[in-house]
């Protein structure tokens, strides 16, 4: 696929304008049940979860994160090439190739924090809010 379009500085231009739409169709095809999936412009950098619609805003405002050149949020599939040595009375070589895709499902993140709440204690969800009142952190849970 071209992603020559990522490196263009006009984002009027029409080459950039149809690598825009090249990318939604693949970014639509990877939201999340709310419509979300990360927004790879420079502002959010993939950190933020935006809708279709605002990600087409920020590639155009923003510009697209020229370093964003694998789109392994969107399902692009990852390739990792690496070599391993073990020295141990002489030099062994594993050689791997693995293929992967990164996959952002609630359902791992809702396991994480099972996990951390198993080696911390308890974690306030995801409804909590919190805030700084005379210097003091406080989270108000919301109970259901």
């Amino acid at each position: 696929m071209d992603k020559s379009w990522m490196n263009l500085r006009d984002r009027l231009s029409d080459e950039y304008a149809i690598g825009v739409q090249t990318f939604l169709k693949v970014a639509k095809n990877h939201v999340d049940q709310n419509g979300k999936t990360r927004c790879p412009c420079k502002h959010c950098q993939n950190a933020f979860w935006k809708s279709i619609y605002d990600i087409e805003t920020h590639l155009y405002k923003y510009g697209i994160a020229t370093t964003y050149q694998r789109w392994i949020f969107h399902g692009e599939k990852v390739s990792v090439d690496y070599n391993e040595r073990i020295n141990m009375s002489g030099t062994n070589r594993l050689d791997h190739h693995e293929t992967f895709t990164v996959n952002d499902d609630v359902d791992d993140d809702d396991e994480m924090i099972e996990l951390l709440s198993d080696v911390c204690g308890p974690i306030p969800n995801r409804d909590a809010t919190s805030e700084t009142t005379n210097g003091r952190q406080r989270t108000h849970i919301k109970l259901d």
